[in-house]
């Protein structure tokens, strides 16, 4: 009796925040499979799309577009001042999993962020990523098809979607159990992959694992012993931690590729790399304050609510009971809490320009007339604006290095294109990162000082606060496989999904703003068959309630 002999064509593996940094320091030895990867295949030191984030970039990779087409820049979206978590669900063009699925190619997508509701395929599986609506243990909902949930959860347990509850990080022994949880989870989804891949041959099969951007943030400080941020009594188990996780991740690739079959053409990216976060942390909006440029109100016990019931508050409930708290609620408590806990705060009839204040994507957006509820500044203002926006760049300076902190204030029309561009702030800022350490940017619920160190009980942080590890620009991506020429390339985000469809036999469509890298392809590249359009994936009678309190029980933004 012969077993039955299946393989996949082509295999993505999403590995979030993964960085060849990293894996060098890592080194070979415990990482054997990204250094086959690297000697053998094409790599790249992958340019990610701003902001250099989660949603966006898995977004851009899942269907090719830039934000400004495909509509998302953040877990939220904001309307003057009220904020509604959103996630995926504003995403305006479909995957390609699902246009590969309309040329009759089997395809399964497993687990990506940014894609409830799942997909409809007729040939294929999908499964939505983090961002659906149900918080711990997923439900029909985000499969498709939904009768394979149940079978799903027969074989492999209950689909969780992340039992390492972040907004504990600050109490002892946290970290020191964090490696080994992540560790199991991998190995958990890794086995399920494997298993996926003998069922069926697949045209493409694509999976995601989000703990290697988990590890970073958390663990970064402990790992590297020249972080501002590391603890001098960090232990072996601390400090082997993020090791640990790529580790795992490295073992899960080469499993994947076994089940996969011999052959197959593989793709390996991150959505943006991981760096050290600077111990100097920068409140925007007092620092527009200091300069004219805004004005906060006299305290309001609204702010301070919002803020203790984001934080210590939501902390004191398990994961659990944060997600019955919001669901009880609906809608409304969460975006209630995160409008009040940004923007709470400002005065906005005295106040010209504000930011969010998120640390992942730095950002300002103009208090506009006409815009804005409480908008003040007129378009004839917007010339004398620019050069005080310009004037307090130079002049907000790390008070170590007396150095600028920003080293630009890019508009957007210059960043993305596209008809969805008016999502995104009015400008993004390039903070600097002096010797590989990027500022953190804190939420300001008042007034304070606008650049400050910070005191080493806050080093550590949680999950919605500064944590020891950031994002970087520069991901990670690696080809392999029969079809691709081994060597160092320059790629961007924009070009992954052009590179893997040529490498299918499939013209990328006109409107993909990426390149094919064809420095990188040794066999024919994209042939005579194009990719259908399809209708974006839409919930229906949904609305953005379930996915804010999915976002605000995981304690992701706070």
């Amino acid at each position: 009796m012969h077993a039955r002999r299946v393989s996949a064509k082509h295999l993505v593996v999403g590995l979030d925040g993964a960085d060849w940094l990293l894996v060098d320091r890592i080194g070979a030895a415990r990482l054997p499979t990204l250094a086959r990867l690297r000697r053998e295949g094409a790599w790249a030191r992958l340019r990610s799309v701003p902001p250099y984030a989660t949603l966006p970039n898995w977004s851009t990779f899942l269907t090719g577009l830039d934000p400004g087409q495909h509509g998302v820049f953040d877990f939220t979206t904001r309307r003057g001042t009220h904020v509604a978590f959103t996630a995926g669900t504003v995403r305006e063009a479909p995957t390609i999993a699902a246009r590969l699925d309309r040329l009759g190619l089997r395809v399964a997508c497993l687990g990506f962020p940014g894609t409830w509701p799942p997909e409809r395929l007729s040939h294929g599986l999908f499964v939505s990523g983090w961002d659906s609506p149900v918080a711990f243990e997923a439900d029909r909902s985000f499969v498709w098809p939904p009768a394979q949930h149940a079978e799903l959860v027969r074989r492999f347990g209950p689909l969780l979607f992340d039992d390492v509850d972040e907004l504990l990080a600050e109490r002892p022994g946290w970290h020191a159990g964090l490696g080994a949880r992540l560790e199991e989870r991998i190995e958990r989804r890794a086995a399920m992959g494997a298993a996926l891949l003998a069922d069926r041959p697949w045209d493409l099969f694509a999976l995601y694992f989000g703990e290697s951007d988990t590890a970073s943030h958390h663990l970064h400080a402990h790992f590297d012993p020249s972080s501002p941020r590391h603890p001098k009594d960090a232990t072996a188990l601390e400090r082997d931690g993020l090791p640990r996780v790529y580790a795992a991740l490295d073992r899960a690739l080469a499993r994947l590729l076994a089940a996969a079959g011999p052959g197959v053409e593989l793709t390996v990216l991150s959505d943006h790399g991981s760096t050290a976060s600077s111990d100097v942390v920068v409140h925007l909006n007092r620092a527009l304050v200091e300069v004219g440029l805004a004005a906060f109100r006299p305290a309001r016990p609204l702010a301070a609510l919002a803020g203790l019931a984001r934080g210590p508050l939501l902390g004191a409930l398990s994961p659990r009971a944060r997600d019955r708290l919001f669901r009880a609620f609906g809608r409304a408590l969460p975006g209630w809490l995160e409008s009040r806990a940004r923007f709470a705060a400002l005065d906005l009839p005295r106040t010209r320009v504000f930011s969010d204040e998120l640390n992942y994507f730095p950002a300002l957006h103009l208090n506009l007339r006409g815009r804005e509820p409480e908008g003040t500044v007129a378009e004839e203002d917007l010339p004398g604006l620019e050069r005080d926006l310009e004037a307090w760049r130079r002049g907000l300076r790390d008070p170590g290095t007396g150095r600028p902190i920003i080293e630009a204030i890019v508009p957007r029309d210059e960043v993305f294109s596209g008809p969805f561009v008016a999502r995104a702030p009015d400008y993004l800022l390039e903070l600097a990162r002096p010797d590989e350490r990027a500022y953190a940017v804190m939420p300001a619920s008042g007034p304070g000082p606008a650049v400050e160190r910070l005191d080493p009980s806050e080093h550590l942080g949680r999950k919605g606060r500064s944590l020891p590890g950031a994002h970087r620009p520069r991901g990670l991506l690696a080809l392999h496989g029969p079809g691709v020429r081994p060597g160092e390339i320059d790629a961007r985000m924009l070009d992954t999904t052009p590179t893997l469809l040529a490498r299918m036999g499939i013209e990328p469509p006109l409107d993909f703003p990426g390149r094919v890298l064809r420095e990188a392809l040794a066999g024919a590249e994209a042939g005579a068959r194009a990719l259908p359009a399809v209708e974006v994936a839409r919930a229906p009678g949904a609305d953005a309630s379930e996915t804010e309190a999915r976002l605000r029980a995981l304690g992701y933004v706070e």
